[in-house]
């Protein structure tokens, strides 16, 4: 029997409308009952699973901004990182500052900004997001789990400019005008490795779903990995098995087939 599964939330817990089925809560609930620890392994932020993590009444461990957090979310205890010091991103900031450009920097539990114009205030609406406005980020004694830099004003040229960012970070987005820097060993496969040792869970005893790119180490990582209906292909063909879409409730039918 699976002792853990790990779970991603957007395209593969959450339906097309971002909402949790009856079926699949329930999935969970039965889960947890028979013992499986669940644990939520997403690219979102910790605010942003609020919504989430209390329609699911859930009490376990969230593995959050893909992997650079581990939470518990009964007492919101960090028990896992990938943070990165005020040091290492400080030159970043002073250049955004210079030229007017747009950075947030994400705690384990916040997201910090020194200001805001109409659209990024539009933007973080839109993804659940409730940043706190504070006048020197740099300040801020929390460690920091990603940065994220924004030209929304499009001008551009920064680009092409070699940015001062030390090589401990990557770049986990990379567009025209937004990016995202992260611990370079962060992902979400490295921060279950973490938890299940301490746990003192075999790989063969877990089993992990997820639909996109960020879940390929994790589906490849564990004992049983189940790609979504609505997984591109190449992710299909790396999984041991593949379920229903996220709007077929593909997760309950995992677990019917794997846990019950």
């Amino acid at each position: 029997m699976y002792k853990l599964v790990a779970l991603d939330l957007d395209g593969t817990l959450l339906n097309r409308d971002g909402n949790i089925s009856e079926r699949n809560i329930r999935a969970i609930h039965k889960a947890e009952d028979l013992g499986v620890q669940i644990v939520l392994a997403t690219g979102r932020y910790y605010m942003q699973t609020k919504r989430i993590l209390d329609q699911l009444d859930f009490k376990g461990i969230l593995v959050s901004n893909d992997g650079t957090a581990t939470i518990n979310t009964v007492n919101q205890a960090l028990i896992g990182e990938y943070s990165f010091s005020m040091e290492d991103i400080a030159p970043l900031i002073h250049y955004c500052r210079r030229h007017h450009i747009h950075f947030s920097l994400c705690t384990a539990f916040d997201v910090y900004v020194e200001w805001l114009e109409d659209f990024q205030e539009q933007q973080y609406q839109v993804y659940e997001i409730t940043p706190t406005i504070h006048r020197d980020v740099l300040s801020i004694k929390e460690k920091i789990m990603k940065c994220t830099i924004g030209d929304q004003n499009k001008v551009g040229g920064w680009q092409e400019i070699p940015l001062p960012v030390p090589e401990r970070l990557r770049k986990r987005i990379d567009l025209e005008f937004h990016r995202e820097y992260v611990h370079a060993q962060s992902n979400k496969t490295k921060a279950l490795i973490h938890l299940i040792d301490s746990l003192e869970i075999k790989q063969s005893e877990m089993m992990a779903i997820g639909d996109y790119y960020n879940d390929l180490d994790m589906i490849e990582f564990a004992g049983l990995g189940i790609a979504m209906g609505n997984a591109p292909d190449d992710l299909k063909a790396i999984a041991n098995d593949v379920t229903f879409s996220n709007d077929e409730d593909g997760v309950f039918h995992a677990f019917s087939k794997y846990i019950f």
